[in-house]
């Protein structure tokens, strides 16, 4: 019964990610990086300051050896595993909500990042990121000429 049981949340875990990358084709098919499959992708805000762009994730339980944060054709991609702790022989759920094994979030990065004005911090569960914004070329003021019939 047991193997059955683990069987059917794998049959879940897949049908939900499958509908998901579904939804979020439909809102912007070309700004949305899915999921390997099989990987859990953990929580995230993201937002713009003045200054920055910052991708907060939720990472709780995850050590800092094991996850990694890199950048890759205008992608920054963290990927890691959370480590289920257990070390007993058996366990019975009554509920099971935490993921764990490996993890994988792609976020497209805005045109201009310099990957050298990133920077990330890990405190108390919480991987965020900071993605300073490109100071603007200054304006060229250029003529335009006005053709008069």
């Amino acid at each position: 019964m047991f193997k059955e049981a683990e069987d059917l949340f794998e049959e879940l875990k897949k049908l939900h990610l499958q509908a998901e990358r579904h939804f979020f084709s439909l809102l912007a098919p070309s700004k949305v990086h899915p999921t390997a499959q099989g990987k859990w992708q953990p929580l995230a805000d993201v937002y713009v300051t003045n200054e920055a762009w910052v991708i907060k994730l939720e990472l709780a339980g995850v050590q800092k050896g094991d996850f990694s944060v890199t950048v890759d054709k205008e992608v920054l991609t963290v990927k890691g595993t959370r480590k289920d702790e257990f070390e007993g022989t058996w366990r019975t759920y009554h509920q099971a909500e935490i993921n764990y094994n490996e993890f994988e979030r792609g976020f497209p990065l805005p045109k201009g990042t310099d990957a050298g004005d990133i920077k990330a911090l890990y405190k108390d569960g919480l991987l965020v990121i900071t993605i300073k914004k490109p100071s603007a070329p200054p304006a060229e003021q250029k003529k335009v000429t006005i053709k008069i019939t």
